[in-house]
């Protein structure tokens, strides 16, 4: 099980057991802070009772360590052994003050239980499974199969909401039957004497919270403030740090940021690119390098080239992937690894909480005319259509009417093409996600952070990167930056038809204007319907004629190829639905044995989640971390 994850912790392997509990921890690391042999794990307190295994960074962990020095004897530098301190002084409430991201398991011996917990957004993952008397847990699904013990079987409701919504990691449910994800911002507990494992929630977005200021600079004030704190500490390695450059403002303002605070050491950026002009970014990646003199790095992705990768992108990744843009990422990993920086820096997130996504607006025109504020509403809209077209305004429909609609299950374009049989059995409404503000805009952005967009997002970047053992640090996911971000108005997100807008004026006379002013929104976009048709179609064509597409049960085989005759006359159609089929055969392909192809007609039942309380006896623990 250990070794199975050694891509993500190539420096060292330990294992630690103790016969007397029935607990084995074992684990791969990754070093990135205190180098020296003091930072193996798994790793004990200094009073023999705690033993910890963790995977990711505490980036406070210097000011953490500092209150916890009087009372704990540090040996170490390392924020491991600052988890291990803070647990055994202040117990574990302790994971409020941890700004970071983190998967961390702890055997406390003296009380004969395991306390876990994972970060507030779930950058980094748990997965477990349980039964009578076992119970594994591990930073990737493939460790937990690696054990003997567990038989890989689909998750049939997951493979549904897939193909009807596009939707991934919404919930504790994996695509595998049994295999559960711990929800980020939980902690859980598992106590042999009780018989019992309880999941807690530790963190949430208040939407109470409000910030208000009569000086309306002062909200970019205080933006800048946070994020230049959020990248000092995230810039605290013992190895190479790096940034990812997109071109995009969120990762320019990254690059912009790192630069004020490396006192003239010159930062590497990485950066995909591409020869078609309409998915390239290097008119915005150069006036960014230039300006803060950065070495930057760029690679072409090659579709000739994922065909030949993507049963490795399936086996890495676990889960079925929407579109090819995740490759791209997967090659910019791959020239950090080449270039030898460990650790990179990225502008993931900042979408989900500044409204950056072009549907965004439609909830904020919502709420305009909601508002009755009808100036307002005609200012933006006016100034859409000015910057990205007549066109953009059908994009003013709040597409969570659809989203949410028992009728149009996904895309009301897309015929789903799913078996009768299949979609009595495993149909499912979408994930519901609560409505906890005022604002339509802010539900949404919730929506994305929570459940639509950010989560799958980070299992993108947390399989691409630690496929090449590299580390993605993600500023604008300190949770002090989207706190502040959901408390201040909707109007600092969208105004006058730009989104965005704090941090807009945030970085204004930092960034050059060509990028301050980029309304567009590209973020790893691939040139998609050109490689399915092109260098992509023989790989296509052969998955849509195999028997094992034909005979999966959850796709009418006709039907796709329908598709796939219409998409090749009108190549702007359907082109993430192809993709969204070609994905799910590859990850079957690739975990499940042939015979479980026709499991659902012989076991329709549903599967169970990890209730709040449930029996265990043997505690049996795998982790990379």
């Amino acid at each position: 099980m250990r070794d199975s994850l050694a891509h993500r912790g190539p420096d060292d392997a330990g294992l630690w057991m103790s016969r007397a509990d029935g607990v084995t921890l074992g684990s791969r690391r990754l070093a990135i802070l205190d180098l020296s042999p003091r930072g193996h794990q798994p790793m004990q307190d200094a009073s023999g009772t705690l033993t910890i295994v963790f995977n990711g960074e505490i980036y406070n962990y210097a000011e953490l360590r500092k209150e916890l020095q009087v009372a704990y004897p540090f040996q170490s530098r390392s924020d491991t052994e600052v988890l291990l301190a803070a647990y055994s002084c202040w117990g574990p409430d302790f994971v409020h003050r941890l700004n970071g991201m983190f998967a961390f398991a702890i055997w406390d011996s003296k009380r004969r239980h395991l306390f876990a917990a994972r970060d507030r957004f779930g950058e980094k993952p748990f997965y477990c499974y349980r039964r009578p008397s076992l119970f594994l847990f591990a930073s990737e699904i493939k460790a937990i199969l690696a054990s003997g013990m567990v038989v890989p079987e689909p998750h049939l409701q997951s493979i549904y909401k897939f193909l009807a919504y596009r939707e991934t990691d919404t919930s504790q449910e994996t695509f595998f039957k049994n295999i559960l994800a711990l929800p980020p911002a939980h902690t859980l507990l598992y106590s042999p004497a009780a018989d019992a494992l309880k999941i807690t929630r530790y963190w949430d977005v208040d939407p109470s919270l409000e910030v208000r200021y009569s000086d309306k600079r002062n909200y970019a004030d205080h933006l800048l403030e946070l994020l230049r704190n959020s990248v000092k500490i995230r810039l605290r390695s013992d190895v190479q740090v790096g940034s990812c450059l997109s071109g995009g403002l969120d990762s320019s303002s990254i690059v912009s940021l790192v630069a004020a605070q490396r006192n003239g050491n010159r930062q590497c950026t990485f950066s995909a690119r591409f020869a078609d002009r309409n998915c390239d970014e290097g008119t915005f990646i150069e006036p960014v390098t230039q300006r803060f003199l950065t070495a930057n790095y760029g690679v072409y992705p090659d579709p000739h080239r994922m065909v030949e990768e993507v049963d490795q992108l399936a086996w890495r990744q676990e889960h079925p992937f929407t579109g090819p843009s995740i490759y791209a990422q997967w090659c910019v990993m791959r020239l950090a690894a080449d270039y030898g920086v460990t650790v990179l820096l990225d502008g993931q997130g900042a979408d989900e909480i500044l409204a950056g996504y072009l549907a965004s607006r439609s909830f904020h025109y919502w709420d305009l005319l909601r508002q009755l504020r009808w100036i307002s509403f005609a200012k933006s809209a006016w100034e859409q259509m000015k910057s990205n077209g007549i066109k953009s305004i059908t994009g003013m429909t709040p597409q969570s009417l659809l989203a949410e609609s028992k009728w149009l299950p996904g895309s009301f374009l897309e015929p789903l093409s799913l078996t009768p049989e299949f979609s009595k059995i495993a149909g499912c409404p979408p994930t519901p996600v609560p409505e906890k503000f005022k604002s339509s805009l802010h539900n949404e952005l919730y929506r994305q952070l929570t459940c639509s967009m950010l989560p799958k997002l980070l299992r993108f970047a947390d399989r691409s990167s630690m496929a090449f053992s590299r580390e993605v640090r993600l500023p604008y996911l300190d949770h002090r930056v989207v706190e502040y971000l959901f408390a201040i108005p909707e109007s600092q997100k969208i105004q006058g038809g730009a989104t965005k807008f704090v941090l807009r004026e945030a970085m204004r006379g930092r960034l050059p204007d060509k990028v301050l002013r980029r309304t567009d929104k590209k973020g790893f976009d691939t040139p998609q319907s050109a490689w399915l048709q092109g260098a992509m179609r023989p790989w296509v064509e052969d998955i849509l004629r195999s028997n094992s597409f034909r005979q999966r049960g959850w796709i009418d085989h006709a039907a796709a190829v329908k598709v796939w005759k219409r998409f090749r006359t009108h190549p702007v159609r359907n082109q993430a639905l192809l993709f969204r089929w070609l994905s799910l055969e590859m990850w079957a392909r690739t975990f499940l044995k042939p015979s479980t192809a026709f499991q659902f007609r012989l076991n329709p039942s549903i599967e169970t989640t990890l209730p709040l309380e449930a029996n265990t006896r043997v505690l049996v623990q795998d982790s990379d971390m």
